[in-house]
């Protein structure tokens, strides 16, 4: 378990006050940590928006903002500066722009970002050929757990493998038994099908029927046409965000009422996404959804993170939110474990099998050695489909879903949490290169 507690980053600024003479007297040997942040932003007024991606963008960078402020002045307490050098990235383009500045001339020690499709892959090549630390915090495709694997790549957002096996338990708990599967031809869209079935049989269930559609398609009523004869208790949409939406559209517009899960892509578990899906889709807009946090969680710690978003910029925590704090938080607590900012050292520590990480969701949360990916639990999320959503209306915003429990389904294991961890998403061994 690493040192420093969850209360006492929290208490934050409390801390360093009452550190501050002893952080004074470390002055001569503070150590500087450089995390290169790397995320999709707002490029113009407040109507102005470069893509979709700006929503869990600003997410993200809200909660590295807020690392700065709180575990900066807890890293100096430690005798270290934290150094977040910013970088804005509304393209892939401009994301490998942004990564090769950060490692040729700003001197860096870890990257932060991947938050928009395609960036951690961009950046994970850029940070591995620099061998510099990346912590993913918005890619969840199983290819870079897998082939793909990087020593110098970590993993904040959850795998393919985790988000279908809770999405497993999750159907499982509805009662769904019999699933009809909707993927789409790419390679992306192949492994998820066949990932979910390896995740059906792990809940119980039965997939009755499939099917593989284009991608990117505006029409898909021939497809919909099928779909509409499967004998299912439940169908699972595993397409791309936004084709999810034109399915699923087309899907109400046939008169299907099945119920429907959605593979929870990052920007999906926004309460902007889910807006606009309960609005256009009142039959169909899944009630029960997958996350990687959620804002509001009833616990008193983790409302004090939500808390701290909502005051400071008048929204609520989107997951991209928690895993920007928590990434910086994992490296400072890394710096002050192993006295050092060598990137052998950072992944030696976070390889290490004992060591664990205080990241507001219970005990057992570290890094698989075999594919780095976090070890962590996922979130349930209802969304109420009455509900007023008054988009500059905070408590309308947050209160249109709300937190329903946790997955792995069942109370964590006190005597084994990392094995009851991987219930979800456990691929199998085959160390990072």
């Amino acid at each position: 378990m690493t040192m420093l507690s969850r209360r006492h980053f929290l208490a934050g600024s409390a801390a360093a006050l009452s550190m501050a003479p002893f952080a004074r007297a470390l002055a001569a040997d503070t150590k500087t940590l450089r995390i290169g942040v790397v995320l999709p932003s707002k490029t113009g007024g407040d109507f102005v928006r470069a893509s979709v991606n700006d929503f869990i963008g600003d997410a993200a960078r809200w909660g590295a903002t807020l690392a700065d402020n709180d575990l900066g002045r807890v890293a100096q307490a430690a005798g270290i500066r934290l150094d977040l050098l910013m970088s804005t990235s509304p393209t892939v383009e401009a994301a490998i722009r942004a990564g090769e500045r950060l490692v040729e001339t700003g001197n860096i020690d870890a990257m932060v970002g991947g938050v928009g499709e395609g960036q951690a892959q961009v950046l994970a090549e850029i940070a591995t050929a620099a061998k510099v630390p990346f912590f993913n915090l918005g890619e969840s495709d199983d290819a870079l757990r897998q082939a793909g694997c990087s020593r110098y790549v970590f993993h904040m957002e959850a795998s393919d493998a985790m988000y279908l096996d809770a999405l497993a338990q999750l159907a499982k708990a509805q009662g769904y038994q019999r699933w009809y599967v909707v993927s789409d031809d790419t390679p992306r869209g192949q492994a998820l099908a066949a990932r979910a079935a390896v995740s059906a049989q792990k809940a119980d269930a039965e997939i009755v029927g499939s099917l593989e559609v284009r991608a990117a398609q505006s029409i898909y009523y021939d497809d919909v046409d099928t779909v509409k004869e499967a004998s299912a208790d439940m169908i699972l949409i595993l397409l791309q965000a936004f084709d999810q939406f034109s399915f699923m559209l087309q899907m109400e517009d046939a008169g299907i009422v099945t119920p429907v899960l959605s593979f929870p892509h990052t920007i999906t578990q926004t309460r902007d996404f889910i807006a606009a899906a309960r609005f256009r889709l009142p039959t169909l807009n899944p009630r029960h959804r997958i996350a990687l946090w959620e804002t509001t969680d009833p616990d008193s710690e983790r409302q004090a993170f939500n808390e701290k978003i909502r005051a400071q910029w008048g929204e609520g925590a989107d997951p991209t939110a928690w895993a920007a704090y928590h990434a910086v938080k994992i490296l400072l607590e890394t710096v002050i474990a192993t006295e050092s900012t060598e990137a052998d050292a950072i992944i030696g520590h976070l390889e290490a099998p004992e060591t664990t990480f205080e990241l507001l969701k219970g005990p057992g949360t570290g890094f698989r050695p075999w594919d780095h990916q976090l070890r962590q639990p996922l979130y349930g999320v209802s969304v109420d489909q009455d509900a007023v959503w008054e988009r500059m209306n905070l408590d309308s915003r947050i209160g249109i879903a709300a937190y329903e429990g946790s997955y792995p389904a069942g109370a964590v294991d006190d005597a084994d949490p990392v094995g009851w961890l991987d219930q979800l998403g456990d691929i199998g061994e085959g160390q990072c290169a």
